[in-house]
């Protein structure tokens, strides 16, 4: 099977059935929902106005979410004052920054939660080719801990490469070569991409195979990965490139012309583009799954 035929059974599969779609994304909202109250609420207690989450969701800039904390810490007269007013400031602005950053943290632990609680089910549905409750249901509960336990080993394996790869981008920023920098930077890149590809197949195939041994199912993707190479890193590469692309698309077309002032207009805005990011993701578990069983075949 060549990558474009594996791409368009991808898209029609997940275009085809979208419920898995539509309960991840709520999945996802209610994730995010409890992510972000309690910095929004530290906002609206400190900021006291909504235009930096206007402009962080207009031009993507996670700066502007920290930026007036930066500039209160960076003035210690204004930021540490002795008087009542001034502590009471001091204070709100200390909880802000701690909700943001324990936000920030706890984030980074559950924002993989929705496609491991649900990638059994969402995968067994691209597999059968057809959605039922039950069947669905029971692929998340079926491969929850081998999921589970995969998200944990890839956690880990993560931290180790991005380890390595800031302090080779260390060493070689200290050689002052700026062709070397860039030539790390894609290594480490790619490296990264192997990695969350060869996750990714492993879980398709526990799913496909109908197994729930994962140190099995990783075993066999690292293997596909070192046999096929090209076509899997080519499909991964070029359905990630599709999510990505929607990044700018969203921010340099679509935003410029959204009434953000018009608070339900942004809102609808942004979850559509999120919408719109989830399906490419699922879209790439579906043709990777295509691949995978025209591969076994052949």
């Amino acid at each position: 099977m060549n990558l474009a035929k594996a791409v368009k059974n991808g898209i029609t599969t997940s275009t085809r059935i979208p419920a898995p779609l539509v309960v991840s994304f709520i999945a996802s909202l209610i994730v995010a929902l409890a992510l972000t109250i309690p910095v929004t609420m530290a906002m609206n207690t400190w900021v006291g106005h909504r235009l930096a989450a206007r402009d962080l969701a207009r031009d993507f800039d996670g700066l502007a979410l920290l930026e007036p904390l930066m500039s209160a810490s960076a003035d210690p007269q204004g930021f540490a004052r002795s008087d009542p007013a001034g502590l009471v400031e001091s204070r709100t602005a200390a909880t802000t920054l701690i909700a943001m950053l324990t936000t920030a943290l706890v984030a980074a632990l559950i924002a993989p939660l929705p496609g491991v609680v649900l990638g059994g089910g969402v995968l067994l549905t691209y597999v059968e080719g057809r959605f039922a409750w039950r069947r669905f249901l029971w692929g998340a509960w079926h491969w929850l801990l081998s999921f589970f336990m995969l998200a944990i080993f890839f956690g880990v394996c993560a931290i180790l490469i991005v380890t390595l790869g800031a302090i080779v981008l260390a060493a070689v920023k200290a050689a002052q070569v700026p062709a070397l920098t860039t030539l790390a930077l894609a290594l480490i890149g790619l490296a990264y991409a192997v990695l969350a590809m060869t996750f990714e197949y492993a879980r398709i195939i526990a799913v496909v195979e109908g197994t729930r041994n994962f140190f099995q199912a990783l075993g066999r993707a690292v293997v596909l990965v070192v046999r096929q190479p090209v076509r899997t890193l080519g499909l991964y590469v070029l359905m990630s490139a599709l999510g990505l692309a929607l990044i700018p698309l969203y921010a340099k077309l679509a935003a410029p012309i959204i009434p953000f002032e018009w608070v339900w207009g942004a809102i609808a805005a942004q979850q559509l583009f999120i919408l719109a990011r989830l399906w490419t993701r699922l879209a790439r578990w579906a043709s990777e799954a295509a691949l995978y069983r025209q591969l076994k075949e052949g």
